[in-house]
Order: structure tokens, then C-alpha cells, then sequence
């Protein structure tokens, strides 16, 4: 596979003097660093910060101004999953803004539907195409994307945030994986006060699970006072028949006073329903978790066991992939940057978004990209 796409953007290349836009993705960005260590000062300084409301701008200030030129943009995502209707959402808004157009088309959550939408955005000409799908799985019409010279830009399509050369994305929108991490160790170490049992529920079968589970681990494994107890591996397409099954496991090994972190929230209402049948004090287990859909919200505003999570941004993961298509058409590489996490609690489940049950950071972002894409100096 590695082969193809090296084929491919080596023709591209030849071909990108010819092109109005690039479609060659530059060199990937350094892998994240994954802290392995936490002092309960340091993570209870993580969790302040990280609690705090995100009003403060830490991207971009200048770039390249947008096409004035007819754009179509295609957003290739399931249609019918919450967090990709927010991503969905922001390449809209954006595209909007800009007067460019913007097509929508429908992957039906499978690899055939994703080959499929892909395939039918390749036939309408688009200029670029945003989806959320893993680029992996979808490698020969991202190939033939970018041979005709048309930009892919995944948001989650992969691991790590940044060009990925031999998936042929011109760029990857995401938060860092280690940061996600160290924010869950943070918070299981701040607020057990370095005395935390921790478990850690995972889907091995994705890398960026697997380097999850390893940033939100280590630091607990390296807590003096803290104990690491067990590593549970669950698929993601099984939770319904599995999760349950597991946490009763985990009661009769372990007891009913514990910590949890996990690579997702999707795990986390089978684990409240089993731990709710179980009697188990709401106040006992504590589970953190990460990506945040819309069922965490009510899970922590009714104190159902979860107590925080890392959020994904919404809308802001659209407009960061539509200036990575502005980048692409200026032929430039993407800005280099990746917003701040946030930690979801009780205290600030209504701030940044929350109360619509998303991550919306109140840095003014469409307003800072707005002034770049067209060379405007409005106050934001």
C-alpha cells in the first residue's frame, strides 16, 4: 500500500507545476510525546488550566488569503453520527463564509458507503474533499484523488494531527492523542489526590486507542500512591454484548471503588447501566473519558458515574480543515497547530459549548480565520 502511494504522489509531483492546487501532502509532523510521569502539583495545575474556559486564540494569525475562483467542497462523512454532524457543520459554515460551494455525501457508516461517496465526489470534479473516514481503508480513490491533483483532508482519518504522506491526506485534523491522555491521567491523579485504582478500557485494534491507553496510563503507573489495575480490551463494534460482561468481572475482582479512563466515551453508558444494576454508590467508581458525544453530557450533568471527559471540538475541526484546503490552494503546507484540550466536568458542563452538548472553544475562532482567509483586520 505504502508503495502505491509513494507511485502516486511521485506522479503528482511531475504534475503539480500543471495544477492550479496542490495535492502532495508535505512531510508529516513529529509524533506526539507521551509525559510519563505527574507530581499530584503538576496534574492538579493540569486540571485548572485545562478546566478553564479556552477565550484566548493559540492559532494561526496570518496566512494565505482564500480563492475568490469557484471552489466545491465535499464533506464525505456518515451522515447520522453526532460528532461528524458537528465537523459537517464547520466545513459548511466555513465554505458558506467564503461563498464557496459545499456538497455533502452520505458514507452510511461502512467501508462500502465510504468507497462509494468518495467515488461520487471524485465524479462531480470537486476542488477538495474533507472526510472523517480512516484514510487507511480508502486508499485507492484518495490515490486517485491526489493524483488529479484534488486535496484530501481528513479530520480523525488517522492517528496524529498533520500531513500523512503515505495516506495521501494533505492534512489531519485532530487533538493530540498525548495530550488526551495526559489530561485523563491529570484529572484521575488531581482529584484522587495520588491515591487512585485505575482501569483503562480499550479497543486495541485502532493505534491511536492503543497510544491513548499508553498516554493515559504511564503517568498512573508512575503515581507513587496510585495502582494500576488492569488493562480491558473490548472492540468498539461489541460493547453491547461485552461491556457488561466486563464490569461485572471488574466488580468481583476488584471491588466497587475504582477509577476508569478509556480511548472513548462510547463504552461508558453500558458501564453506568451495569454498575447502576450492580448498586453500585454513583460516588465510588469514577470514570474519565475522551471524544465526548452527546450522551456523556447527560452521564455527567446526572452524576451517572462518569465524572469528566476530553472533548473533541466541533465546528472548530471544520474551519481548521478548510484552511487547510486555503493552504492547499496557495500551496503552502497546513498551519501547524492543534488546539488546547479541555476537560469536560460537572462544573463546567454548560461553558464552551456545552450547553448544545459540544465543544465549541470561545476563542472567536471563525472570526480569526475569517480575517485571514480575506485579508481583514476585523476585531475578534
Amino acid at each position: 500500500m505504502a508503495a502505491i502511494a509513494t507511485a502516486t504522489l511521485f506522479l503528482c509531483s511531475h504534475a503539480w507545476a500543471q495544477c492550479k492546487t496542490r495535492a502532495e501532502p508535505y512531510p508529516a509532523w513529529p509524533e506526539p510525546k507521551i509525559v510519563s510521569a505527574l507530581s499530584v502539583a503538576q496534574a492538579k495545575e493540569i486540571v485548572a488550566e485545562r478546566t478553564g474556559l479556552q477565550t484566548k486564540w493559540y492559532g494561526p494569525t496570518s496566512g494565505p488569503k482564500a480563492t475568490t475562483e469557484p471552489v466545491t467542497i465535499a464533506w464525505v462523512a456518515d451522515q447520522g453520527y453526532a460528532t461528524y454532524i458537528g465537523w459537517g457543520n464547520g466545513v459548511r459554515d466555513a465554505a458558506k463564509a467564503l461563498g464557496w460551494k459545499f456538497l455533502s455525501f452520505n458514507t452510511r457508516g461502512t467501508v462500502s458507503g465510504q468507497l462509494a461517496a468518495l467515488d461520487q465526489a471524485l465524479a462531480a470534479n470537486v476542488t477538495a474533499i474533507i472526510t472523517p473516514a480512516d484514510a487507511d481503508a480508502l486508499q485507492k480513490p484518495i490515490q486517485e484523488a491526489v493524483k488529479r491533483c484534488i486535496p484530501v483532508v481528513g479530520i480523525h482519518a488517522t492517528a496524529f494531527p498533520g500531513p500523512s504522506p503515505t495516506l495521501g491526506l494533505y492534512d489531519n485534523i485532530a487533538s493530540s492523542a498525548a495530550e488526551i491522555g495526559e489530561s485523563q491521567a491529570a484529572y484521575v491523579i488531581a482529584m484522587s489526590n495520588g491515591t487512585a485504582r485505575d482501569i483503562h478500557m480499550v479497543d486495541n485494534s485502532f493505534a491511536i486507542a492503543r497510544f491513548k491507553a499508553r498516554a493515559a496510563t504511564e503517568p498512573i503507573k508512575n503515581c507513587a500512591g496510585c495502582k494500576f489495575l488492569e488493562m480491558v480490551n473490548v472492540p468498539i463494534a461489541d460493547l453491547a454484548q461485552r461491556v457488561g460482561p466486563a464490569t461485572s468481572g471488574l466488580l468481583a475482582r476488584f471491588g466497587d471503588s475504582w477509577w476508569m479512563t478509556t480511548c472513548c466515551d462510547d463504552y461508558y453508558p453500558y458501564v453506568a447501566a451495569t454498575l447502576r444494576a450492580a448498586g453500585v454508590p454513583t460516588d465510588k467508581v469514577h470514570l474519565v473519558g475522551a471524544d465526548a458525544p452527546p450522551a456523556t453530557y447527560e452521564l455527567i450533568r446526572k452524576g451517572e458515574y462518569e465524572v469528566a471527559s476530553v472533548p473533541e471540538p466541533s465546528t472548530l475541526f471544520g474551519y481548521e480543515a478548510v484552511d487547510a484546503i486555503v493552504h492547499a490552494m496557495a500551496g503552502e503546507p497546513p498551519a501547524n497547530w492543534v488546539q488546547p484540550t479541555f476537560i469536560r466536568t460537572k462544573a463546567n458542563i454548560d461553558q464552551e459549548g456545552g450547553k448544545n452538548n459540544e465543544f465549541v472553544p470561545s476563542n472567536n475562532f471563525a472570526c480569526h480565520y475569517l480575517n485571514i482567509w480575506k485579508g481583514a483586520n476585523n476585531p475578534c
